[in-house]
């Protein structure tokens, strides 16, 4: 005969929040959300929606002025709605404002993008946008003294290139979007950008083309001078003669030096 055991329903052993932390629960929540979460009992409603609407204010602006051409292209209810979400679904792990767009892109991952009825591209976008802030506060000094900048000779001896760079591959032309100019479907073939700051602190944009961006690729994950580089690119697309690629190479590496992406060649060790 089996024995019916007695599940025992354990105490309730959470202990309650004190009244101050309480309190200040309440009121972040409703700052965070105040369509669904209610305010503190005690505190007038005309003096939370002051605080409310400082905080709100705060993190759109930041998030405007690293995004503006999203906020341009949608609705307004639409961005309020994704900042509103932002703020009340994500749990930022930085305190830092000039860390906050790269959270709310984090934040733009868990956003179903149809039923909010935002464009397929708005990813690429704000990641595009974002790039700028981010190369605007790198930190990532180039070491000068070690670099000749001087020299043209950029087949012979080691290149190097400005540290502070990213390399971009999007499915649809976010250089291109605007008001005026929204892509429904992906671009037949990916857009390649290079984003780079010079050493005048400037940020600058060039697009590419498919070889040059494995070139620059190349050059900023090895210590290659301009001729190995060239080479490895010759033997990955035989369908082009070594002697075009070099060609084609050498221009294009002393456009790049031109430009500023490539800050020189290594000195060599005395």
């Amino acid at each position: 005969m089996r024995k019916k055991i007695m599940s025992k329903q354990l105490p309730d052993t959470t202990t309650p929040l004190p009244a101050f932390q309480a309190y200040q629960k309440q009121f972040t929540q409703h700052i965070r959300d105040p369509k669904n979460q209610p305010r503190p009992a005690n505190v007038p409603a005309k003096r939370m929606a002051i605080y409310t609407e400082i905080v709100y204010n705060n993190i759109e602006g930041t998030l405007a002025s690293c995004f503006p051409v999203t906020k341009k292209i949608l609705s307004a209810r639409q961005w309020q709605q994704l900042v509103r979400g932002f703020m009340a679904n994500y749990q930022a792990s930085t305190p830092f404002f000039r860390e906050i767009p790269a959270q709310f892109l984090q934040h733009l991952d868990s956003v179903k993008l149809n039923e909010h009825k935002l464009p397929a591209f708005l990813p690429n976008l704000m990641h595009y946008e974002w790039v700028e802030l981010a190369l605007s506060v790198q930190a990532a000094p180039a070491d000068l003294e070690r670099i000749d900048s001087a020299t043209d000779d950029l087949l012979q001896k080691p290149i190097v290139i400005t540290p502070n760079l990213f390399l971009l591959q999007y499915d649809y032309p976010v250089q291109l979007i605007s008001p005026d100019y929204q892509p429904k479907q992906k671009a037949a073939q990916p857009t390649y950008l290079l984003v780079f700051r010079h050493l005048e602190q400037q940020i600058k944009f060039m697009e590419l083309n498919p070889i040059t961006f494995q070139l620059v690729a190349l050059l900023q994950n090895e210590s290659l001078t301009g001729q190995q580089a060239l080479t490895k690119l010759a033997n990955a697309h035989p369908q082009i003669s070594a002697e075009v690629m070099m060609q084609f190479g050498a221009a294009t590496l002393a456009e790049l030096k031109e430009n500023g992406v490539i800050l020189g060649v290594k000195k060599a060790l005395i």
